[in-house]
């Protein structure tokens, strides 16, 4: 079959192995990540779409159809990059093993590539696909040499397969999702298109794709000086039903577990689902929630073990529930048809520990809850029921009440009677959300003060995926 073009490197040949383990080292990667940003359910990794961009803007060196133009630029290219990778320690520690075996063989004088000898021309496209795996490397996304060299090569194969010199390719995703294929877009040097039906992808893309390259540092140091005033904000409103311990401990997690009632025969308590009773692991000793019941008062009591010597065993498992009173178990089936009855469950939870820290200790401390904790939760569901029942913000409840989607296999809350978003967290969970939006509408007022007005719906829109993303932290759900 005749082409009429050169085909590009990613229908060649692509170091498949190499970029995929960068994509899965990717996953842990917490600082400066596209997804520190916003959760998005179906990211591509940005080691993936970077490979893969350069792979298919390039040509193949070797094809007889590629413009000679090109190959002289990617020889120059190349060059100059295994000359500095072998004069640079940084650089060169930045280049896997394989890599720059081929940068010191071709930083020799006498192993120079000649773009018009046909026999130079394979070692030419291996040293690009070599320097699309390294690049690939998420320590290797900001290196000013990769960036160089990439979009350098970008722009010489543009205008060599007839592009207009000075103009840029274009990268079109109309699919665009989290971003992370038009983003990597203008990393290598291209322009780029990003759409999407979903709107949290157009806000994620509109941020990562026009504010952070037009603003970039300033609006990071913005969002930074903003956030902190909201969060004090918010500290003076929500102090009452977070409070500190009398010693001047702060709580920094409060461990719930819902209940299901004991259907043994005369029995009826309130049993703890607990699945995972440990906590946590010290020098080998563990930390843990230790049920049992009690059969003077005639209920389940959970106790915290420090230093291991209890077998903690969990109330519950695959759905059922164990009574520590009785020894009856509950089935799976009675036990959701109960979450159901109560709206899953979450009013009805119970508090089973809490953990502070304390100024000037290193570690954590664990104790049980006191009255003075079910106090400050008590308020918080007064205020919750305010919210819920009066109040309101252009026509929206501030405790959503819109229906939750069923989707089967991947969630399946609706299965346990939760019917609304709102429904997915604690009351005081959802009045510190309500009071983290108020405060952010509250800011924007003072953000129209800003001259540029884009910037300030750059703030405005960055501060709102925040607390998009603390929505998903601070739910029932939450492990």
């Amino acid at each position: 079959m005749d082409r009429s073009y050169p085909q590009r490197l990613i229908e060649v040949d692509l170091p498949i192995k190499r970029i995929s383990a960068h994509a899965r080292r990717e996953k842990s990667i917490r600082h400066g990540h596209i997804s520190t940003l916003h959760i998005w359910w179906a990211r591509r990794p940005l080691a993936a779409c970077r490979a893969v961009i350069c792979a298919a803007l390039w040509p193949d060196p070797a094809d007889p159809l590629c413009p000679q133009a090109f190959r002289d630029k990617a020889v120059e290219c190349i060059t100059t990059f295994a000359n500095k990778a072998t004069s640079n320690r940084e650089l060169a520690a930045s280049c896997s093993q394989e890599s720059l075996a081929r940068w010191v063989t071709l930083a020799k004088p006498e192993n120079r590539l000649d773009p018009t000898n046909p026999a130079h021309l394979d070692v030419l496209r291996s040293a690009l696909l070599d320097f699309i795996a390294d690049f690939a490397n998420w320590d290797n996304s900001t290196v000013r040499e990769y960036l160089g060299t990439s979009r350098a090569l970008t722009q010489a194969a543009h205008e060599a397969l007839g592009g207009v010199p000075g103009t840029r390719p274009l990268v079109v995703d109309l699919f665009a999702g989290g971003g992370s294929i038009p983003l990597e877009a203008l990393r290598v040097g291209a322009d780029a298109f990003a759409s999407d039906l979903n709107p949290v992808a157009v806000l994620l893309n509109k941020v990562v794709l026009e504010y952070i390259p037009k603003y970039g540092q300033r609006l990071a140091d913005e969002v930074r000086k903003w956030g902190e005033w909201i969060r004090q904000e918010a500290e003076k409103e929500l102090a009452e039903f977070y409070p500190k311990d009398p010693d001047g401990a702060t709580p920094i997690a409060y461990l719930w577990a819902r209940t299901i009632q004991c259907e043994g025969p005369g029995c009826g308590v309130e049993v703890p689902l607990i699945r995972s009773p440990i906590l946590a692991t010290r020098n080998r000793k563990s930390v843990c929630l230790v049920p049992r019941g009690d059969v003077k008062n005639k209920c389940v009591l959970v106790e915290i073990s420090l230093d291991g010597t209890n077998k903690a065993e969990p109330t519950a498992r695959r759905g059922s529930a164990t009574c520590p009173l009785c020894g009856y178990t509950t089935p799976s089936t009675n036990a959701r048809r109960q979450f159901k009855d109560r709206a899953g469950g979450t009013h009805d939870a119970k508090l089973l520990c809490v953990i502070t820290t304390r100024k000037g200790v290193v570690g954590k401390t664990y104790r049980l809850p006191t009255g003075a904790d079910q106090k400050a939760f008590q308020k918080s569901l007064s205020a919750w029921k305010i919210l819920k029942e009066k109040c309101t913000l252009e026509n929206l409840s501030v405790i959503p009440d819109e229906p939750l989607p069923y989707l089967r296999s991947i969630f399946n809350i609706n299965l346990l009677g939760v019917t609304q978003w709102g429904q997915l967290h604690t009351p005081r969970q959802a009045v510190a959300l309500a009071i983290l939006s108020k405060s952010i509408r509250e800011l924007w007022i003072q953000l129209k003060a800003i001259p540029e007005q884009h910037l300030a719906q750059a703030i405005h829109l960055c501060l709102g995926l925040a607390l998009d993303r603390s929505a998903d932290r601070m739910t029932s759900l939450c492990r």
